[in-house]
């Protein structure tokens, strides 16, 4: 019996250190308030970052604030591969669009993205603070006439991206890019 207590209290506590750890990595969930701001850009001011499609949680350091817009241009510097899919289903090397879940080659398993309402591999934004008004994929912004992606921001705070995956599949991920973060007004 207390051999069953002293078990029942180790695996309560290795669960215990097991969430406390893995929180920074899933999104929406927050053990703690992080109270460090990120930077946040003035009308005209950009940021650049260098994302890799490994990271199932990029924190871009950017605060983003409530109702102002800004602009995304991605320049892919490696080839986007998602585990052996290095192309689009229009035979096109991958990017920040990602792929139709045709290209899978079992369809079902598109159950398992991150956000099922898009494609597969494609770039999400993402703030923690408004997670369900701010998710989106670049397939949904605006693109302006110099082909930067444009938006709005839903909420005041840090600005995560990451591709549309499945949760612990990203260490088969292939590729990097730099964004560069610019506000419009």
């Amino acid at each position: 019996m207390v051999v069953i207590k002293k078990f029942t209290k180790s695996v309560f506590s290795v669960c215990i250190l097991t969430l406390t750890l893995s929180s920074c990595t899933f999104p929406g969930i927050r053990l703690y308030e992080n109270n460090d701001q990120g930077e946040q850009l003035n009308v005209g001011q950009a940021s650049n970052v260098h994302f890799f499609t490994k990271d199932p949680s990029f924190d871009t350091g950017i605060d983003l604030q409530s109702g102002a817009r800004y602009a995304l241009d991605i320049t892919i510097l490696s080839y986007w591969i998602d585990s052996h899919i290095e192309e689009n289903e229009n035979n096109e090397p991958l990017d920040e669009r990602g792929f139709a879940n045709s290209v899978m080659p079992f369809e079902f398993v598109a159950a398992t993205k991150r956000s099922n309402s898009h494609r597969w591999f494609e770039l999400m934004l993402y703030q923690s603070r408004c997670s369900r008004d701010s998710l989106r994929g670049v397939t949904e912004l605006e693109v302006d006439e110099s082909g930067s992606y444009n938006f709005v921001a839903a909420c005041d705070g840090e600005l995560t991206l990451f591709v549309n995956d499945s949760h612990g599949f990203y260490s088969n991920n292939v590729g990097y890019a730099n964004i560069s973060l610019s506000r419009v007004n």
